[in-house]
């Protein structure tokens, strides 16, 4: 799920955006933690979401400080484990494909003074690297639409090791229906995509741009895609 998934890791973006860039920085360390603190809590919130909407309540669950970030922890794990197949398979297509060693010798050569690239190298090199993305976007949406079932089977029993039952997993997706889940997925993508410009459209306002994005439209996209989630999951 685009939006649930993109809400989640940006803050962990942020997090590590900080920690490595200015990791020498105390201001740095501090505004790192508060951003781990901050990931953990948004994320565990929009399972708390999910669960509620799951179970059949209509009205937001109050914060729980200590169990979101538990929650979030739970989310950030399992968003890691179905990220791992995805990666791999991206380096291994890089390899095969071509498109490293091609990319290696376009470096040698800009390296070395060359001005142009001969067509023939610069031709494999976007071929291979389009096929590479290509598969690798394919097989990382399979995986997203794992892991959101995944996710809502965490949201829905509490047991960390439902996530990973993936008998139960294609059980859930046959229910469903496979057809109407990828449908919703990717009209809930493309509306999120739509929030996420206008948001930061909206940021680019000087000083109070960023902080009605993240109050607002941010807080807005977690709690609608999350809403949606539980939904489509007890359809």
């Amino acid at each position: 799920m685009v939006s649930f998934r993109y809400l989640t890791y940006s803050w962990w973006v942020i997090f590590c955006f900080n920690f490595f860039w200015n990791r020498l920085g105390v201001t740095s360390i501090i505004t790192s933690i508060i951003a781990l603190i901050a990931g953990l809590i948004v994320s565990g919130y929009s399972l708390a979401i999910v669960r509620d909407t799951i179970h059949g309540y209509d009205q937001l669950p109050s914060f729980d400080i200590v169990g979101n970030i538990v929650d979030g922890i739970k989310v950030l794990i399992l968003g890691i484990v179905y990220s791992i197949i995805p990666f791999i398979v991206f380096f291994v297509l890089l390899i095969v494909t071509g498109a490293a060693g091609a990319f290696v010798q376009v470096i040698d050569l800009t390296m070395g003074g060359a001005t142009t690239v001969p067509s023939d190298l610069a031709l494999s090199f976007v071929g291979s690297l389009g096929i590479t993305f290509i598969i690798s976007l394919i097989v990382f949406i399979i995986f997203s639409l794992f892991s959101t079932i995944a996710m809502c089977r965490l949201a829905n029993t509490g047991s960390f090791s439902q996530g990973f039952a993936f008998s139960e997993i294609i059980g859930d997706f046959k229910r469903i229906g496979v057809g109407l889940f990828i449908s919703w997925w990717i009209v809930l993508a493309i509306i999120s995509i739509i929030l996420i410009l206008i948001s930061e459209f909206i940021s680019a306002v000087p000083y109070i741009g960023y902080v009605v994005s993240i109050l607002f439209i941010y807080s807005f996209i977690t709690i609608f895609a999350s809403r949606a989630t539980g939904l489509i999951y007890s359809n």
